[in-house]
């Protein structure tokens, strides 16, 4: 959802695949199109030609890679970049630790520039929200559970 924000921030055209229900809330971050992808033929109702694709879900690769226009690039999350084509570059993306960068980001959350869909969950809640999760039941969320405890007077997560 932050890329999502931050490449229509940059004034980048966006398409991205999700449910039905989820549309109207990624075009109100910022998505010029949304596609069904529980529909079997989401691929034929893309235009296709892009730039660029960020793979977030495995089993994607190929349908994906048709999209991108000859020497574009195919960029993954999942660590298991297929081999490029057609002048494709095709790389797994690792992320580094900055400080720096993840302030701004904060405080651009902050400010309201980007907005994040949080939901807190009790720690005894961590059984049904993998389920919920793992089901792909949890539009789109990934569910961070966290203990709270005082150490030394300090809250810690």
């Amino acid at each position: 959802m932050l890329v999502l924000q931050i490449a229509a921030a940059r004034g980048i055209e966006v398409t991205v695949t999700a449910s039905a229900s989820a549309a109207e809330r990624l075009r109100g971050l910022g998505a010029l199109e949304v596609v069904d992808y529980h529909d079997p033929d989401w691929v034929g109702r893309v235009r296709g030609g892009f730039d660029g694709a960020l793979i977030a879900a495995g089993g994607t690769a190929q349908a994906a890679l048709s999209l991108v226009r000859d020497g574009g690039r195919l960029v993954w999350l999942t660590s298991d970049a297929p081999a490029g084509e057609r002048g494709v570059t095709s790389t797994d993306l690792y992320l580094r630790p900055d400080a720096a960068q993840l302030a701004h980001l904060a405080e651009a959350v902050v400010e309201g520039k980007l907005k994040q869909n949080v939901e807190a969950l009790p720690l005894s809640d961590g059984p049904a929200a993998f389920a919920r999760v793992s089901a792909g039941q949890a539009g789109g969320k990934k569910i961070v559970l966290t203990r709270a405890y005082r150490r030394r007077g300090v809250a810690r997560p």
